[in-house]
Protein backbone atom coordinates (compact mmCIF):
# COMPACT_ATOMS: atom_id res chain seq x y z
CA UNK A 1 0.00 0.00 0.00
CA UNK A 2 2.89 2.29 0.46
CA UNK A 3 4.26 1.67 -2.49
CA UNK A 4 0.62 2.86 -4.09
CA UNK A 5 0.26 5.60 -2.13
CA UNK A 6 3.75 7.34 -2.73
CA UNK A 7 3.14 7.13 -6.47
CA UNK A 8 -0.44 8.22 -6.39
CA UNK A 9 0.90 11.48 -4.63
CA UNK A 10 3.49 11.53 -6.81
CA UNK A 11 0.91 11.09 -10.13
CA UNK A 12 -1.33 13.53 -8.62
CA UNK A 13 0.83 16.21 -7.81
CA UNK A 14 2.61 15.40 -11.42
CA UNK A 15 -1.67 15.86 -12.71
CA UNK A 16 -2.09 19.01 -10.90
CA UNK A 17 0.76 20.61 -12.34
CA UNK A 18 -0.04 19.96 -15.73
CA UNK A 19 -3.51 20.52 -15.41
CA UNK A 20 -2.05 24.48 -14.21
CA UNK A 21 0.22 24.53 -17.61
CA UNK A 22 -2.97 22.83 -18.83
CA UNK A 23 -4.58 26.32 -17.79
CA UNK A 24 -2.36 28.37 -19.38
CA UNK A 25 -2.47 26.89 -22.73
CA UNK A 26 -6.22 26.43 -22.93
CA UNK A 27 -7.34 29.52 -20.80
CA UNK A 28 -4.87 32.18 -21.45
CA UNK A 29 -2.66 31.36 -24.60
CA UNK A 30 -4.49 28.71 -27.73
CA UNK A 31 -7.91 31.18 -27.66
CA UNK A 32 -5.54 34.58 -27.81
CA UNK A 33 -3.30 33.22 -30.04
CA UNK A 34 -5.10 31.03 -32.70
CA UNK A 35 -7.95 32.01 -34.74
CA UNK A 36 -11.22 29.76 -33.23
CA UNK A 37 -11.04 27.38 -35.95
CA UNK A 38 -7.50 26.57 -35.58
CA UNK A 39 -7.41 25.91 -32.10
CA UNK A 40 -10.92 23.79 -32.89
CA UNK A 41 -8.33 21.55 -35.36
CA UNK A 42 -6.15 21.33 -32.47
CA UNK A 43 -9.12 19.73 -30.50
CA UNK A 44 -10.27 18.14 -33.31
CA UNK A 45 -7.41 15.89 -34.57
CA UNK A 46 -6.22 14.56 -30.71
CA UNK A 47 -9.97 13.79 -30.40
CA UNK A 48 -9.84 11.43 -33.92
CA UNK A 49 -6.47 10.25 -32.83
CA UNK A 50 -7.27 9.65 -29.36
CA UNK A 51 -10.09 7.09 -30.14
CA UNK A 52 -8.00 5.73 -33.67
CA UNK A 53 -5.20 4.37 -31.33
CA UNK A 54 -7.12 3.55 -28.11
CA UNK A 55 -8.70 1.08 -30.97
CA UNK A 56 -6.24 0.36 -32.77
CA UNK A 57 -4.10 -1.52 -29.50
CA UNK A 58 -7.33 -3.50 -29.51
CA UNK A 59 -7.36 -3.44 -25.91
CA UNK A 60 -3.50 -4.70 -24.64
CA UNK A 61 -3.31 -1.68 -22.30
CA UNK A 62 -5.46 -3.49 -19.98
CA UNK A 63 -4.18 -6.56 -20.87
CA UNK A 64 -0.66 -6.36 -20.84
CA UNK A 65 -1.55 -5.20 -17.11
CA UNK A 66 -3.82 -7.97 -16.17
CA UNK A 67 -0.82 -10.86 -17.41
CA UNK A 68 2.25 -9.30 -16.53
CA UNK A 69 2.20 -11.53 -13.72
CA UNK A 70 2.57 -14.28 -15.88
CA UNK A 71 6.06 -12.90 -17.54
CA UNK A 72 7.46 -11.31 -14.92
CA UNK A 73 10.97 -12.75 -15.07
CA UNK A 74 13.84 -10.75 -14.71
CA UNK A 75 16.52 -13.16 -15.68
CA UNK A 76 14.79 -14.04 -18.93
CA UNK A 77 14.04 -10.48 -19.55
CA UNK A 78 9.86 -11.00 -19.28
CA UNK A 79 9.85 -13.41 -21.40
CA UNK A 80 10.18 -11.57 -24.61
CA UNK A 81 6.87 -9.42 -23.79
CA UNK A 82 8.51 -6.09 -25.19
CA UNK A 83 9.38 -7.37 -28.49
CA UNK A 84 6.28 -8.76 -28.83
CA UNK A 85 4.43 -5.48 -27.93
CA UNK A 86 6.92 -3.60 -30.52
CA UNK A 87 6.15 -5.63 -33.09
CA UNK A 88 1.97 -5.62 -32.41
CA UNK A 89 2.51 -1.70 -32.21
CA UNK A 90 4.48 -1.12 -35.50
CA UNK A 91 1.33 -3.44 -37.21
CA UNK A 92 -1.39 -1.61 -35.88
CA UNK A 93 0.08 1.75 -36.32
CA UNK A 94 0.76 0.55 -39.58
CA UNK A 95 -3.12 -0.65 -40.58
CA UNK A 96 -4.76 2.14 -38.28
CA UNK A 97 -2.52 4.84 -40.42
CA UNK A 98 -3.47 3.59 -44.06
CA UNK A 99 -6.95 3.60 -43.19
CA UNK A 100 -7.03 7.22 -42.17
CA UNK A 101 -4.83 7.76 -45.09
CA UNK A 102 -7.50 6.28 -47.07
CA UNK A 103 -10.63 7.87 -45.11
CA UNK A 104 -9.36 11.43 -45.56
CA UNK A 105 -11.24 12.82 -48.50
CA UNK A 106 -14.54 11.35 -46.47
CA UNK A 107 -13.56 13.05 -43.02
CA UNK A 108 -12.73 16.33 -45.12
CA UNK A 109 -16.58 16.00 -46.73
CA UNK A 110 -17.22 15.23 -42.70
CA UNK A 111 -15.84 18.07 -40.66
CA UNK A 112 -16.10 20.27 -43.55
CA UNK A 113 -15.71 24.33 -42.63
CA UNK A 114 -15.50 27.51 -43.65
CA UNK A 115 -11.66 27.36 -43.63
CA UNK A 116 -11.40 23.94 -45.02
CA UNK A 117 -8.93 23.05 -42.60
CA UNK A 118 -8.86 19.65 -42.17
CA UNK A 119 -8.81 18.85 -45.37
CA UNK A 120 -5.50 20.87 -45.77
CA UNK A 121 -3.89 19.62 -42.57
CA UNK A 122 -5.99 16.24 -41.24
CA UNK A 123 -2.99 13.95 -42.24
CA UNK A 124 -1.15 15.12 -39.75
CA UNK A 125 -3.36 12.44 -37.43
CA UNK A 126 -0.95 9.90 -38.82
CA UNK A 127 2.15 10.82 -37.15
CA UNK A 128 -0.19 11.18 -33.72
CA UNK A 129 -1.75 8.16 -34.17
CA UNK A 130 2.09 6.31 -34.38
CA UNK A 131 2.89 8.22 -31.61
CA UNK A 132 -0.20 7.55 -28.81
CA UNK A 133 -0.11 4.00 -30.02
CA UNK A 134 3.48 3.13 -29.00
CA UNK A 135 2.97 5.67 -26.36
CA UNK A 136 -0.05 3.74 -24.85
CA UNK A 137 1.49 0.04 -25.15
CA UNK A 138 5.11 1.11 -23.29
CA UNK A 139 3.20 3.12 -20.34
CA UNK A 140 0.77 -0.30 -19.94
CA UNK A 141 4.44 -2.20 -19.68
CA UNK A 142 5.96 0.80 -17.33
CA UNK A 143 3.20 0.86 -15.63
CA UNK A 144 3.17 -2.97 -15.05
CA UNK A 145 6.93 -2.75 -13.70
CA UNK A 146 5.98 -0.21 -10.92
CA UNK A 147 6.96 2.44 -12.70
CA UNK A 148 3.62 4.57 -13.09
CA UNK A 149 5.28 8.23 -12.26
CA UNK A 150 7.57 8.43 -15.50
CA UNK A 151 4.43 7.84 -17.89
CA UNK A 152 2.44 10.51 -15.48
CA UNK A 153 5.61 12.65 -15.91
CA UNK A 154 5.43 12.91 -19.43
CA UNK A 155 2.41 13.03 -20.19
CA UNK A 156 0.53 15.24 -17.81
CA UNK A 157 3.95 18.25 -17.35
CA UNK A 158 6.47 17.48 -20.80
CA UNK A 159 3.74 16.99 -23.47
CA UNK A 160 1.97 20.38 -21.92
CA UNK A 161 5.17 22.37 -20.90
CA UNK A 162 6.94 21.71 -25.12
CA UNK A 163 3.01 22.90 -26.28
CA UNK A 164 3.10 25.98 -24.08
CA UNK A 165 6.59 26.72 -25.55
CA UNK A 166 5.12 26.41 -29.09
CA UNK A 167 1.94 28.32 -28.43
CA UNK A 168 4.77 31.14 -27.10
CA UNK A 169 6.63 30.76 -30.03
CA UNK A 170 3.88 31.12 -32.67
CA UNK A 171 2.78 34.07 -30.74
CA UNK A 172 6.03 35.86 -30.74
CA UNK A 173 7.41 34.26 -34.06
CA UNK A 174 3.81 34.29 -35.93
CA UNK A 175 4.93 31.62 -37.92
CA UNK A 176 2.77 30.24 -40.77
CA UNK A 177 0.06 28.30 -39.30
CA UNK A 178 1.03 24.69 -41.78
CA UNK A 179 4.51 24.90 -39.44
CA UNK A 180 2.73 25.58 -36.52
CA UNK A 181 0.84 22.59 -36.92
CA UNK A 182 3.68 20.54 -38.05
CA UNK A 183 5.70 20.93 -34.93
CA UNK A 184 2.32 20.49 -32.87
CA UNK A 185 2.02 17.10 -34.31
CA UNK A 186 5.58 16.44 -33.19
CA UNK A 187 5.58 17.06 -29.61
CA UNK A 188 3.61 13.81 -28.94
CA UNK A 189 6.70 11.95 -31.31
CA UNK A 190 8.97 13.80 -29.08
CA UNK A 191 6.83 12.39 -25.71
CA UNK A 192 6.90 9.01 -26.86
CA UNK A 193 10.76 8.59 -27.56
CA UNK A 194 11.15 10.33 -23.98
CA UNK A 195 9.38 7.01 -22.41
CA UNK A 196 11.46 4.85 -24.66
CA UNK A 197 14.77 6.52 -23.73
CA UNK A 198 13.12 6.54 -20.17
CA UNK A 199 12.95 2.52 -20.33
CA UNK A 200 16.04 2.31 -22.04
CA UNK A 201 17.49 4.32 -18.77
CA UNK A 202 16.44 2.40 -16.16
CA UNK A 203 17.50 -1.03 -17.65
CA UNK A 204 14.00 -2.34 -18.75
CA UNK A 205 13.78 -1.79 -22.85
CA UNK A 206 15.23 -5.23 -22.89
CA UNK A 207 13.88 -6.71 -26.24
CA UNK A 208 13.97 -10.72 -25.09
CA UNK A 209 13.27 -11.93 -28.48
CA UNK A 210 15.25 -14.82 -27.89
CA UNK A 211 13.59 -15.58 -24.53
CA UNK A 212 9.67 -15.21 -25.85
CA UNK A 213 7.01 -16.94 -24.13
CA UNK A 214 3.79 -17.64 -25.23
CA UNK A 215 1.83 -20.86 -24.72
CA UNK A 216 -1.53 -21.86 -26.40
CA UNK A 217 -3.24 -21.49 -23.41
CA UNK A 218 -2.19 -18.47 -22.47
CA UNK A 219 -2.05 -17.05 -25.64
CA UNK A 220 -6.28 -18.21 -25.34
CA UNK A 221 -6.56 -16.68 -22.68
CA UNK A 222 -5.18 -13.39 -23.26
CA UNK A 223 -6.59 -13.26 -26.90
CA UNK A 224 -10.22 -13.67 -25.15
CA UNK A 225 -9.35 -11.09 -22.37
CA UNK A 226 -8.39 -8.70 -25.25
CA UNK A 227 -11.44 -9.32 -27.40
CA UNK A 228 -13.70 -8.43 -24.52
CA UNK A 229 -11.57 -5.67 -22.97
CA UNK A 230 -11.58 -4.21 -26.42
CA UNK A 231 -14.55 -1.82 -25.91
CA UNK A 232 -13.76 -0.83 -22.48
CA UNK A 233 -9.98 -0.15 -23.61
CA UNK A 234 -11.82 3.05 -25.81
CA UNK A 235 -15.09 3.48 -23.65
CA UNK A 236 -12.99 5.66 -21.17
CA UNK A 237 -11.65 7.90 -24.25
CA UNK A 238 -15.01 8.00 -26.43
CA UNK A 239 -15.97 10.32 -23.31
CA UNK A 240 -15.50 13.97 -24.44
CA UNK A 241 -13.38 13.10 -26.95
CA UNK A 242 -16.54 11.20 -29.55
CA UNK A 243 -18.28 14.78 -28.40
CA UNK A 244 -15.85 16.44 -29.55
CA UNK A 245 -15.91 14.88 -33.06
CA UNK A 246 -19.99 14.73 -33.20
CA UNK A 247 -19.86 18.21 -32.91
CA UNK A 248 -17.52 18.85 -35.19
CA UNK A 249 -19.42 16.68 -37.63
CA UNK A 250 -23.12 17.91 -36.76
CA UNK A 251 -22.83 21.58 -36.17
CA UNK A 252 -22.36 23.15 -39.60
CA UNK A 253 -20.03 25.43 -40.95
CA UNK A 254 -19.04 26.98 -37.86
CA UNK A 255 -18.40 23.55 -36.21
CA UNK A 256 -14.75 23.83 -35.59
CA UNK A 257 -15.60 26.89 -33.46
CA UNK A 258 -18.09 25.40 -31.24
CA UNK A 259 -15.50 22.41 -31.03
CA UNK A 260 -12.87 25.04 -29.33
CA UNK A 261 -15.73 26.30 -27.19
CA UNK A 262 -16.52 22.59 -26.08
CA UNK A 263 -13.29 21.71 -25.39
CA UNK A 264 -12.42 24.68 -23.28
CA UNK A 265 -15.68 24.01 -21.22
CA UNK A 266 -14.97 20.30 -20.86
CA UNK A 267 -11.05 20.64 -19.58
CA UNK A 268 -12.78 22.74 -16.69
CA UNK A 269 -15.17 20.06 -15.93
CA UNK A 270 -12.97 17.07 -16.03
CA UNK A 271 -10.10 18.60 -14.24
CA UNK A 272 -11.90 16.85 -11.14
CA UNK A 273 -11.48 13.44 -12.67
CA UNK A 274 -7.63 13.77 -12.30
CA UNK A 275 -7.19 12.03 -8.56
CA UNK A 276 -9.15 8.67 -10.06
CA UNK A 277 -6.79 8.57 -12.97
CA UNK A 278 -3.75 9.26 -10.83
CA UNK A 279 -5.03 6.36 -8.49
CA UNK A 280 -6.17 4.11 -11.35
CA UNK A 281 -2.52 4.44 -12.79
CA UNK A 282 -1.03 2.30 -9.89
CA UNK A 283 -3.73 0.95 -8.43
CA UNK A 284 -4.60 -1.45 -11.78
CA UNK A 285 -1.20 -3.62 -11.44
CA UNK A 286 -1.68 -4.15 -8.18
CA UNK A 287 -5.71 -5.08 -8.48
CA UNK A 288 -4.49 -7.57 -10.89
CA UNK A 289 -1.51 -9.33 -8.45
CA UNK A 290 -5.29 -9.41 -5.59
CA UNK A 291 -7.38 -10.99 -7.36
CA UNK A 292 -4.47 -13.41 -8.78
CA UNK A 293 -3.83 -14.49 -4.86
CA UNK A 294 -7.89 -13.92 -4.63
CA UNK A 295 -6.95 -11.65 -1.90
CA UNK A 296 -10.99 -10.49 -1.60
CA UNK A 297 -9.69 -8.03 1.18
CA UNK A 298 -6.81 -6.41 -0.40
CA UNK A 299 -9.46 -5.88 -3.23
CA UNK A 300 -12.18 -4.52 -0.86
CA UNK A 301 -9.72 -2.40 1.27
CA UNK A 302 -8.91 -0.35 -1.88
CA UNK A 303 -11.82 -0.06 -3.29
CA UNK A 304 -13.71 1.07 0.03
CA UNK A 305 -10.63 4.35 0.64
CA UNK A 306 -10.32 4.42 -3.12
CA UNK A 307 -14.13 5.94 -3.44
CA UNK A 308 -14.27 8.16 0.11
CA UNK A 309 -10.69 9.86 -1.14
CA UNK A 310 -11.59 10.24 -4.28
CA UNK A 311 -14.93 11.75 -3.40
CA UNK A 312 -13.47 13.91 -0.76
CA UNK A 313 -10.93 15.10 -3.03
CA UNK A 314 -13.42 15.79 -6.45
CA UNK A 315 -15.87 17.26 -3.80
CA UNK A 316 -13.37 20.46 -3.44
CA UNK A 317 -12.53 20.62 -6.69
CA UNK A 318 -15.73 20.91 -7.98
CA UNK A 319 -16.86 23.64 -5.29
CA UNK A 320 -13.93 25.53 -6.61
CA UNK A 321 -14.44 25.06 -10.53
CA UNK A 322 -18.68 25.70 -9.45
CA UNK A 323 -17.90 29.03 -7.11
CA UNK A 324 -14.97 30.21 -9.73
CA UNK A 325 -16.82 29.79 -13.19
CA UNK A 326 -18.08 33.52 -13.61
CA UNK A 327 -14.65 34.45 -13.69
CA UNK A 328 -12.78 31.78 -15.33
CA UNK A 329 -15.20 32.67 -18.40
CA UNK A 330 -14.06 36.11 -17.84
CA UNK A 331 -10.64 35.13 -18.63
CA UNK A 332 -12.14 33.75 -22.24
CA UNK A 333 -13.19 35.79 -25.24
CA UNK A 334 -16.81 36.15 -24.84
CA UNK A 335 -17.56 34.13 -27.89
CA UNK A 336 -16.55 31.08 -25.13
CA UNK A 337 -18.97 32.66 -22.44
CA UNK A 338 -22.20 30.08 -23.16
CA UNK A 339 -20.29 26.94 -23.00
CA UNK A 340 -20.30 27.76 -19.01
CA UNK A 341 -23.27 24.89 -18.63
CA UNK A 342 -21.17 22.40 -20.07
CA UNK A 343 -18.16 22.86 -17.53
CA UNK A 344 -21.07 22.46 -14.69
CA UNK A 345 -22.30 19.32 -16.48
CA UNK A 346 -19.31 17.57 -17.21
CA UNK A 347 -18.33 18.48 -13.89
CA UNK A 348 -20.97 16.60 -11.97
CA UNK A 349 -20.89 13.90 -14.47
CA UNK A 350 -16.90 12.84 -13.13
CA UNK A 351 -18.01 14.16 -9.49
CA UNK A 352 -20.33 11.31 -9.34
CA UNK A 353 -17.76 9.53 -11.46
CA UNK A 354 -15.55 10.02 -8.76
CA UNK A 355 -17.65 8.41 -6.12
CA UNK A 356 -17.20 4.54 -7.08
CA UNK A 357 -13.20 4.55 -6.62
CA UNK A 358 -11.71 2.00 -9.06
CA UNK A 359 -14.52 -0.16 -9.61
CA UNK A 360 -13.97 -0.15 -13.54
CA UNK A 361 -10.34 -1.97 -12.82
CA UNK A 362 -11.86 -4.12 -9.95
CA UNK A 363 -14.03 -5.45 -12.34
CA UNK A 364 -11.86 -5.21 -15.58
CA UNK A 365 -8.51 -7.35 -13.67
CA UNK A 366 -11.22 -9.95 -12.09
CA UNK A 367 -12.56 -13.35 -13.63
CA UNK A 368 -16.04 -10.76 -14.79
CA UNK A 369 -13.81 -9.36 -17.15
CA UNK A 370 -16.70 -9.55 -19.86
CA UNK A 371 -18.85 -7.36 -17.51
CA UNK A 372 -16.36 -4.64 -18.09
CA UNK A 373 -16.91 -5.18 -21.67
CA UNK A 374 -20.41 -5.14 -22.12
CA UNK A 375 -21.00 -2.46 -19.82
CA UNK A 376 -18.11 -0.27 -22.12
CA UNK A 377 -20.21 -1.28 -25.09
CA UNK A 378 -23.24 -0.11 -23.21
CA UNK A 379 -21.56 3.09 -22.50
CA UNK A 380 -20.21 3.81 -26.12
CA UNK A 381 -23.48 3.16 -27.80
CA UNK A 382 -25.69 5.81 -24.82
CA UNK A 383 -23.29 8.28 -25.52
CA UNK A 384 -23.23 8.19 -29.39
CA UNK A 385 -26.63 7.75 -29.70
CA UNK A 386 -27.46 10.66 -27.34
CA UNK A 387 -24.97 13.02 -28.89
CA UNK A 388 -26.67 12.68 -32.39
CA UNK A 389 -30.06 13.61 -30.73
CA UNK A 390 -29.18 16.46 -27.91
CA UNK A 391 -26.60 17.88 -30.19
CA UNK A 392 -28.94 18.63 -33.00
CA UNK A 393 -31.94 19.83 -30.33
CA UNK A 394 -29.10 22.05 -27.97
CA UNK A 395 -25.39 22.28 -29.56
CA UNK A 396 -22.62 21.93 -27.00
CA UNK A 397 -24.67 21.37 -23.79
CA UNK A 398 -26.09 18.85 -25.62
CA UNK A 399 -22.84 16.57 -26.09
CA UNK A 400 -22.35 17.89 -21.71
CA UNK A 401 -25.43 15.46 -21.19
CA UNK A 402 -24.64 12.81 -23.56
CA UNK A 403 -21.69 12.60 -21.67
CA UNK A 404 -23.50 12.77 -17.99
CA UNK A 405 -25.94 10.23 -19.26
CA UNK A 406 -23.55 7.49 -20.36
CA UNK A 407 -20.90 7.81 -17.29
CA UNK A 408 -23.98 7.61 -14.86
CA UNK A 409 -26.29 5.12 -16.44
CA UNK A 410 -23.42 2.39 -16.85
CA UNK A 411 -21.39 3.75 -13.26
CA UNK A 412 -24.83 2.91 -11.75
CA UNK A 413 -24.96 -0.28 -12.80
CA UNK A 414 -21.34 -1.69 -12.07
CA UNK A 415 -21.52 -0.68 -9.02
CA UNK A 416 -24.68 -2.31 -8.14
CA UNK A 417 -22.90 -5.58 -9.76
CA UNK A 418 -19.53 -5.30 -7.58
CA UNK A 419 -22.15 -5.84 -4.94
CA UNK A 420 -24.05 -8.36 -6.32
CA UNK A 421 -21.23 -10.36 -7.33
CA UNK A 422 -18.27 -9.79 -4.94
CA UNK A 423 -19.92 -7.93 -2.09
CA UNK A 424 -18.05 -5.06 -2.55
CA UNK A 425 -19.79 -1.70 -1.70
CA UNK A 426 -18.23 1.61 -1.65
CA UNK A 427 -20.48 4.29 0.54
CA UNK A 428 -20.97 4.95 3.98
CA UNK A 429 -22.03 7.87 6.34
CA UNK A 430 -19.26 10.07 5.41
CA UNK A 431 -20.12 10.45 1.71
CA UNK A 432 -22.86 12.52 2.86
CA UNK A 433 -20.95 14.37 5.22
CA UNK A 434 -19.10 15.74 3.03
CA UNK A 435 -22.14 16.07 0.48
CA UNK A 436 -23.49 18.38 3.10
CA UNK A 437 -20.28 20.72 3.06
CA UNK A 438 -20.39 20.88 -0.57
CA UNK A 439 -23.79 22.27 -0.65
CA UNK A 440 -23.25 24.49 2.01
CA UNK A 441 -19.86 26.18 0.46
CA UNK A 442 -22.16 26.02 -3.20
CA UNK A 443 -25.09 27.91 -2.22
CA UNK A 444 -22.80 30.72 0.11
CA UNK A 445 -19.51 31.40 -1.58
CA UNK A 446 -21.11 32.82 -4.55
CA UNK A 447 -22.53 35.50 -2.87
CA UNK A 448 -19.45 37.04 -0.92
CA UNK A 449 -18.78 40.47 -2.78
CA UNK A 450 -15.35 40.57 -3.68
CA UNK A 451 -13.20 42.93 -5.69
CA UNK A 452 -14.70 42.15 -9.30
CA UNK A 453 -12.09 41.92 -10.99
CA UNK A 454 -11.88 37.86 -11.91
CA UNK A 455 -7.72 37.26 -12.05
CA UNK A 456 -8.03 38.59 -7.85
CA UNK A 457 -11.53 37.24 -7.32
CA UNK A 458 -10.60 33.70 -8.25
CA UNK A 459 -7.61 33.17 -6.17
CA UNK A 460 -9.37 34.82 -3.03
CA UNK A 461 -12.29 32.38 -3.77
CA UNK A 462 -10.47 29.62 -3.81
CA UNK A 463 -8.64 30.39 -0.93
CA UNK A 464 -12.17 31.14 1.01
CA UNK A 465 -13.64 27.50 0.10
CA UNK A 466 -10.05 25.64 0.97
CA UNK A 467 -10.09 27.55 4.39
CA UNK A 468 -13.89 26.29 5.33
CA UNK A 469 -13.66 22.74 3.72
CA UNK A 470 -10.36 21.25 4.88
CA UNK A 471 -11.16 22.69 8.90
CA UNK A 472 -14.78 21.56 8.24
CA UNK A 473 -13.46 17.91 6.98
CA UNK A 474 -10.84 17.39 9.49
CA UNK A 475 -13.22 18.52 12.23
CA UNK A 476 -15.87 16.33 11.07
CA UNK A 477 -13.34 13.08 10.82
CA UNK A 478 -13.55 13.08 7.21
CA UNK A 479 -10.10 13.22 6.41
CA UNK A 480 -8.42 10.24 8.42
CA UNK A 481 -8.24 7.69 5.18
CA UNK A 482 -6.00 10.62 3.18
CA UNK A 483 -3.77 11.38 6.74
CA UNK A 484 -3.47 7.21 7.05
CA UNK A 485 -2.43 7.35 2.74
CA UNK A 486 -0.42 10.43 3.50
CA UNK A 487 1.50 8.40 6.39
CA UNK A 488 1.60 5.00 4.62
CA UNK A 489 3.71 7.56 2.10
CA UNK A 490 6.05 9.20 4.02
CA UNK A 491 6.97 6.45 6.23
CA UNK A 492 7.19 3.98 3.15
CA UNK A 493 4.84 1.49 4.81
CA UNK A 494 4.43 -1.46 2.36
CA UNK A 495 1.84 -3.15 4.38
CA UNK A 496 -1.59 -4.26 2.65
CA UNK A 497 -4.74 -2.27 2.96
CA UNK A 498 -6.80 -2.78 6.08
CA UNK A 499 -9.42 -5.36 5.63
Amino acid sequence: MGILVRQSLFNTALAYFGILLGFVNVVLLYPRVLAVEEFGLTRLLVSIATIAAQASQLGAENTIMRYFPYFRDTARKHRGLLAMLLLFGLAMSLLAMIALWALHGTLTAVFADRNTLYGAYGLLLLPIVLAEIYFILLRSYSRSLRRTVQPTFIREFVLRALQTVLIVAQWKLRMPFGVFMAAYASLFLICTLALVLDLKRSGHFDLGWEHRWLPGRLKRSMTTYTLFTFMASIAGMVLGNMDQIMIGALLGRDALAQVAHYAVAFYFGSVIAAPGRALQQVATPMIADAWKRHDHGTVSGLYRRSAFVQWLVSGLLFVLMFTGMEDLFALLPPSYTGASLVAFIIGLAYLLNSSIGLSAPVISMSRSYALDAYSSIAMVLINLIANFFLIRSMGVAGAAWATFIALTTVNAYRTWFLWWRYRLWPYDARFLLVLALMLGLIFVVPWIPLTGKPMLDLPIRAALVVAVFVPTAYALGLLKDAEAMIRKAIGGSTSKVPK
